[in-house]
């Protein structure tokens, strides 16, 4: 009987046991079918599960840091905290904190000892957070993915990207992404050249400031800034590959291995990176004076909110047309001759004085900076060194507001030679893209970009027209219930068709602050750019449900949907006025999961300051920490440079 009973219970066991395994085998297959949808492989490399199980979790997941150095880490970190704390003591807490320098650069400035209270509050905090513990945590990745790193990262023959206008991770075949890059590099718009002298180009960048100091033109910050000195390089140019251009069977085909066209290369969108480059800072500098010219035009939208608040201040004619256009290459398809003419026509430094605290440069001074910014645009690719020869670089800073100016010109020529202008109820423009409501026919609306496209012999209009709806933005504009009752266009969120929803995921090494930071800064974007509850409602619901996909869980998710849904709309839309900078002092570390109560330990013997009479009238805020990010996946696996 006892045996019967023991070799039953063996049975038993065992086929518990073969249930478990197969629920867990089911389980590991829909999870690896949900991740292929984050990754499009194009090249010829055939990746694993756990390379796409890895992938999939996204280029900004920061595996878990490893535990050596955490400890040192935190102490240099307080050691740059304690030099911040003396530096405020010794000028008294007299430093500007309403409106920091905008070329403010770290001094590195070591004060002597302070006063006895502070000396102490520092040592005692030191002796607290050498002796904090690291407590036992989880690795967010399995063994088997921090392989799969070490494969990817092994590999000579592919290119890892995210996509253009997605976060899609693509696998590249390398030698197609060369000739990709090879190929556009081969046009009238870019030249190969000797490697460059980076040194002579700064040269004529400091002849210019050199007259310019001896001119009065700079403040003391801002020649530190322009002229400290730095080690530099050439401009990298990479590839985002624009798979919203290829099939969408084509892309269904690939993500289900039933393609037979691989390797495949989508056309490529061009940046030159400009990090480290002696146009860099200049660039920055140059940009601060002309980012007050692009705010003045008349057709200017900053950002989604401003639009929004545009568009629900119009009441429209039934009848009315929505356009949108695009400016196709905008950035490189003008001369440098032209957008330096359109810069010097709309640049009067009178009129920017008024407006900004910095002395601003001459006309002539402005020019010639930006002359040698266009100019010198070097950068390299596959070994080799290239200039641009016609237009702005996607990637330098000044660009966006070059390229802006001279936008303006050309449309405004176009409303001007438009015989129906008086008819356009609304013009506004983003960069390159443009939304027109247009109260006539659909023949006089085509006629107004006919003008358009014969105004300049490099740039063209693209648009579509619709008598219901439109997308400009990240919203969708549309004749719903409000326009029917009251004349004001209906807005939706609109979510792109190349938008997978790859969220940050939540088993990503960063504080649980950054997750409900991200979470309630979505949903306010979700109920800004939706006039309709009842859509509103379901945009929300969505958007919990591919959370779910990403790790999270409801009771963090929901608490934060149920409050931003309790807000008013109308104060997210209201234009932010420029805050008062209250005084902080922060603690700047990078986070590991496994070390907590630092906080904790920060104010343990802050009564040493917060009750010291001269003390407290100098740091009138409690400590704070802020925290910098470890290496995500996209810092180990992506680079700008493709090697041969």
């Amino acid at each position: 009987m006892t045996r019967r009973f023991k070799r039953k219970n063996k049975r038993s066991k065992s086929f518990r046991a073969g249930l478990i395994e197969q629920y867990k085998f089911r389980e590991r297959v829909e999870k690896e079918e949900k991740a292929r949808k984050y990754v499009l492989n194009l090249s010829n490399h055939e990746l694993n599960n756990e390379e796409v199980l890895l992938l999939s979790k996204g280029l900004k997941f920061i595996p878990t840091p490893k535990t050596k150095n955490a400890k040192n880490q935190i102490m240099l970190s307080f050691n740059e905290f304690a030099r911040k704390l003396r530096c405020k003591y010794h000028f008294g807490g007299q430093e500007k904190t309403n409106n920091l320098h905008p070329f403010r650069i770290k001094s590195g400035f070591e004060p002597d000892r302070g006063c006895e209270n502070l000396e102490k509050y520092i040592e005692l905090t030191k002796l607290e957070l050498s002796s904090i513990q690291m407590r036992q945590t989880h690795d967010n990745l399995s063994l088997r993915e921090r392989h799969a790193i070490k494969q990817l990262k092994s590999l000579k023959d592919v290119v890892i990207k995210k996509a253009d206008k997605s976060n899609t991770i693509v696998i590249l075949d390398k030698e197609m992404y060369k000739r990709e890059g090879e190929k556009m590099l081969n046009s009238p718009h870019y030249e190969e050249v000797e490697q460059p002298n980076l040194h002579e180009i700064d040269n004529a960048i400091m002849k210019i400031i050199g007259e310019m100091k001896m001119n009065s033109m700079f403040d003391k910050e801002t020649i530190k800034y322009l002229t400290s000195g730095q080690t530099y390089r050439v401009g990298r140019l990479y590839l985002l590959p624009k798979i919203h251009k290829l099939n969408e069977q084509l892309i269904t085909n690939v993500r289900h291995g039933a393609c037979n066209e691989l390797p495949i290369m989508p056309p490529g969108r061009p940046i030159i990176s400009q990090i480290g480059t002696p146009a860099e800072r200049i660039g920055h500098y140059c940009d601060y004076f002309l980012v007050p010219i692009v705010r003045m035009q008349n057709t200017y939208i900053k950002d989604t909110s401003d639009f929004i608040n545009k568009i629900e201040s119009l009441k429209l004619n039934p009848d009315c047309l929505l356009i949108t256009y695009d400016v196709t290459s905008m950035y490189t398809n003008m001369t440098f001759d032209e957008l330096l003419n359109a810069v010097g026509r709309s640049y009067n430094e009178h009129t920017l004085q008024s407006q900004l605290e910095l002395n601003c440069p001459t006309k002539q001074n402005m020019l010639d900076l930006l002359k040698i910014i266009l100019e010198n645009n070097y950068f390299e690719f596959n070994g080799k060194h290239y200039r641009q020869r016609i237009g702005a670089a996607m990637g330098a800073v000044p660009s966006p507001e070059i390229c802006d100016i001279r936008m303006y010109e050309i449309t405004n020529a176009m409303m001007s030679q438009f015989q129906y202008r008086e008819k356009i109820a609304f013009h506004g423009r983003y960069r390159d893209d443009g939304f027109i409501i247009y109260n006539g026919t659909l023949q006089e609306a085509n006629h107004l970009f006919e003008i358009g496209n014969a105004i300049h012999d490099l740039l063209k209009f693209t648009y579509e027209i619709s008598e219901t709806e439109m997308t400009f933005l990240d919203t969708t504009v549309f004749k719903g219930n409000r326009f029917s009752t009251q004349n004001v266009l209906d807005i939706k969120t609109h979510m792109k068709k190349t938008n997978n929803f790859q969220y940050l995921h939540r088993e990503s090494a960063h504080p649980t602050s950054v997750f409900k930071g991200f979470i309630k800064g979505e949903c306010y974007r979700l109920l800004r750019n939706t006039s309709d509850n009842s859509v509103l409602d379901s945009a929300l619901q969505s958007f919990n449900d591919k959370l779910m996909l990403r790790g999270y869980c409801e009771t963090e998710t929901i608490p934060i949907i149920q409050e931003v849904k309790h807000k008013n709309r109308k104060d997210l839309l209201k234009p932010k006025s420029a805050k008062q900078r209250k005084e902080k002092h922060i603690l700047v570390t990078k986070f590991d999961p496994r070390i907590k109560g630092i906080k904790k330990r920060l104010m343990k013997n802050w009564k040493l300051i917060s009750e010291d009479s001269l003390l407290k009238t100098i740091f009138q805020s409690a400590p704070m920490i802020a925290y910098k990010k470890h290496q995500n996946l996209g810092d180990i696996l992506t680079s700008s440079i493709v090697y041969q």
